[in-house]
C-alpha cells in the first residue's frame, strides 16, 4: 500500500466532514471537488493552511481552518487533520514555546508568571501575557505553514504531464 493511499484512509471522509454539525455551516462551498482531491497543490496549501492555523490560540481553529482551505481549494481533511497537532496534550506545550519565543522577540524583560488552568488566571494574565503570546503563536505558525508547505512540495513525486500522440 502506497504512503498516500495509508494517508487517505486515515483521513476523515468526505461524508463525515459534509455532515459535521459544526461545518454544515459552509454548505455548497463544501460541494467544490478541489477540498476532496488529495494531489500535490491541494496537499501542499491543506499543509499551509492546518499548520497555521494549529498554532492559533483560539478556540475555533477547525472553522478558520475549513474557512481557509475553501479560500485557497486545499485538501480539506488534510487541513482539519493537521489542525488536530495542536490537541489537549500538545497544546500547553506549543502555547508555552510560542510565548516564550514571542516575548523573547518584545522589548523589554518578560513578566514573570505562573500558570494556574483557571479562567481567573486567563483573565488576569492576558494583558502581561497576550501580546507575547500572540506575536509567538503567528511567527510559529507562519513558519510552521511555509516548512510544511514546502516539505510537501519537494517530497510529493512529481507528475509528468500526458504525452500528446
Amino acid at each position: 500500500m502506497t504512503l498516500l493511499a495509508r494517508l487517505q484512509r486515515r483521513l476523515p471522509s468526505a461524508d463525515a466532514l459534509r455532515t459535521h454539525p459544526r461545518l454544515q455551516r459552509f454548505g455548497r462551498h463544501l460541494d467544490c471537488p478541489q477540498l476532496w482531491q488529495l494531489d500535490r497543490r491541494s496537499a501542499t496549501r491543506a499543509c499551509a493552511v492546518g499548520l497555521f492555523c494549529a498554532w492559533l490560540p483560539l478556540p475555533c481553529q477547525m472553522l478558520l481552518a475549513t474557512l481557509g482551505a475553501i479560500v485557497l481549494r486545499a485538501h480539506l481533511p488534510l487541513t482539519l487533520g493537521l489542525v488536530w497537532l495542536n490537541n489537549p496534550f500538545t497544546m500547553l506545550p506549543m502555547f508555552y514555546g510560542a510565548y516564550r519565543v514571542g516575548a523573547w522577540l518584545l522589548p523589554g524583560e518578560p513578566a514573570p508568571f505562573s500558570f494556574a488552568l483557571s479562567w481567573e488566571w486567563l483573565a488576569q494574565s492576558l494583558g502581561s501575557v497576550g501580546p507575547g503570546l500572540l506575536l509567538g503563536c503567528l511567527l510559529l505558525g507562519g513558519v510552521s505553514a511555509l516548512l510544511g508547505a514546502a516539505s510537501v512540495a519537494w517530497c510529493w513525486p512529481a507528475t509528468k504531464p500526458a504525452e500528446h500522440q
